[in-house]
């Protein structure tokens, strides 16, 4: 006996109300679709950030930390190398869309929604408002003119660098007026060492008074007015 259960589909009603969405799918096939990506480039990245930044807050741990770690924003690509229909929700919530790059265990990398079954959903906002949503996570985003979202990541990178650039001055600054205390304390001791050996009482070294050890420690008591 034959179990096989068949499914009759009228072909006329089908292709018109599916032909664009179809085509759509068609279109997309073989090309690739672009998503953002935002990282924490401190050492050991977000994880290592947050454990220096405690670290830092220790006392008596001698070490700096910034209030963020700088972020990098890139621009990630993927290949379409599948898209079929699919329906996602139950009841009032379900909706037909395009599955992109469907595995078999369900997963797949995006859900493209039709509007009615047939037309693509297309979303009117702002590209940064889109790629702010796509950096938080927001939704599943992805973006075909590459070219504009790559302008606006790398708006964002170099107001990046421009942050690291004044921190890098202003460091190096510091870091001078510290090396310069280092020559300066070398200077100053150098020359009171010189006068404290080259100094005699009574014909009498220093040097000698304080039995060639010129590195010795005078305790100075100030007498106080009775």
């Amino acid at each position: 006996m034959n179990n096989e259960k068949t499914i009759d589909i009228n072909i006329s009603n089908v292709i018109p109300s599916t032909r664009q969405a179809a085509s759509f799918i068609g279109a997309l096939l073989g090309k690739a679709y672009s998503q953002v990506e935002c990282k924490d480039i401190w050492q050991g990245g977000k994880d290592g950030f947050e454990k220096d930044k405690k670290a830092a807050s220790t006392p008596g741990v001698a070490m700096f930390v910034l209030n963020r770690s700088p972020k990098k924003y890139t621009l990630r690509t993927n290949d379409i190398i599948g898209a079929n229909f699919d329906v996602v929700g139950l009841g009032e919530a379900k909706q037909v869309g395009i599955a992109i790059n469907a595995r078999p265990d369900g997963t797949r990398d995006l859900f493209f929604p039709l509007n009615d079954g047939t037309n693509p959903v297309v979303t009117e906002k702002p590209i940064e408002d889109a790629i702010s949503d796509a950096l938080h996570e927001q939704g599943e985003n992805f973006f075909l003119d590459a070219e504009k979202v790559a302008s606006v990541l790398n708006d964002a990178n170099r107001a990046e660098v421009k942050n690291l650039e004044v921190l890098i001055t202003n460091l190096n600054k510091m870091k001078q007026n510290i090396q310069g205390a280092i020559i300066e304390n070398e200077k100053k001791a150098a020359e009171i060492s010189k006068q404290w050996i080259d100094s005699k009482i009574d014909g009498i070294g220093i040097k000698d008074i304080l039995g060639g050890n010129a590195t010795s420690v005078i305790n100075v008591h100030t007498a106080t007015a009775e």
